[in-house]
């Protein structure tokens, strides 16, 4: 049940990324997620751009003259900028797997810059079961529409009625008891309904060391996450939907990254990287979907 996740939603806050002074000298923004068991990753390069200047989605801020190398122990690959994708880099070998527990450099030169950043590859994850449980019927509820949401007294609040949709899921952890190891469970819900000011009072998405989830007697681990499913009435049963569980482990590095990347104190996330901003992590990903039905 391995698959591939997209971590779109954890950078999303580079899209429209600019300088912290007007004016001031562009910063190279790094964007790569080493994951164990798989092939060297592409890696996204971007520059700042000026708080004046409007954001290009068409690549404007992509940087296309850098010199990219990967360290992987006494390994060493180097990488090519890619002429259909700008910003985009690949590495020369593709023919690589990634070990467990590696230590990794990522070192960039641009305008004469040195730009790295370090990180080691995790133990892989497997989730081994999820458990999902829902009430018969659905709770009643405020609902707050998170688009007319303001300062004001027009919040977009409304009567409605909902279901609470819990899912655990349990996995198996690094034996050492000294592991420094994070977790980053997710739940993905495709419903019709999506609202961000909802889920700010459950909890579809965690960051937690993995030696502090909660321990089965087995040894497995456990974590239990909650999302909602409005509906238009009391009587109204479940909507059946897909739901996507995933389940990562990384180092320190991401782990930071990810717990402050919404944060309203900051202007970009934590960043591991030396010279720049952005995330070079290391991480072991494991997701899988199933379909969510009364």
């Amino acid at each position: 049940m391995k698959g591939r996740i997209g971590l779109l939603l954890l950078i999303g806050w580079a899209v429209g990324c600019d300088t912290v002074v007007p004016g001031a000298e562009p910063v190279l923004v790094v964007e790569a997620f080493l994951e164990t068991g798989a092939p060297p990753p592409a890696i996204r390069l971007r520059q700042t751009g000026p708080l004046t200047g409007p954001y290009d989605p068409d690549g404007a801020q992509a940087v296309t003259d850098a010199r990219v190398t990967l360290a992987l122990d006494t390994l060493y690959i180097s990488y090519r900028p890619d002429p259909a994708a700008p910003g985009y880099y690949r590495p020369e070998r593709l023919d690589l797997i990634l070990p467990p527990q590696m230590s990794f450099v990522l070192e960039i030169q641009w305008r004469g810059l040195r730009i790295y950043a370090r990180d080691a590859l995790p133990p892989p994850i497997q989730i081994d079961s999820v458990q999902v449980s829902f009430p018969d019927v659905p709770v009643p509820a405020v609902l707050l529409d998170s688009l007319v949401l303001n300062d004001s007294l027009a919040i977009g609040a409304r009567k409605g009625y909902l279901y609470p949709v819990e899912v655990t899921l349990w996995w198996h952890a690094p034996d050492a008891p000294d592991s420094s190891y994070w977790v980053r469970p997710h739940l993905q819900p495709a419903v019709p309904f999506s609202s961000v000011v909802v889920d700010l009072f459950l909890r579809t998405e965690q960051v937690l060391l993995e030696q502090q989830s909660a321990r089965e007697p087995d040894g497995r681990r456990r974590w239990t996450g909650v999302y909602a499913v409005p509906v238009d009435s009391a009587q109204a049963p479940l909507p059946a939907h897909t739901l996507r569980v995933a389940l990562l482990r990384s180092g320190q590095a991401y782990a930071r990254f990810a717990a402050t990347r919404e944060s309203p104190e900051r202007r970009e996330p934590v960043s591991n990287v030396v010279g720049g901003l952005g995330i070079v992590a290391g991480i072991a990903l494991d997701s899988l979907r199933l379909t969510v039905a009364p």
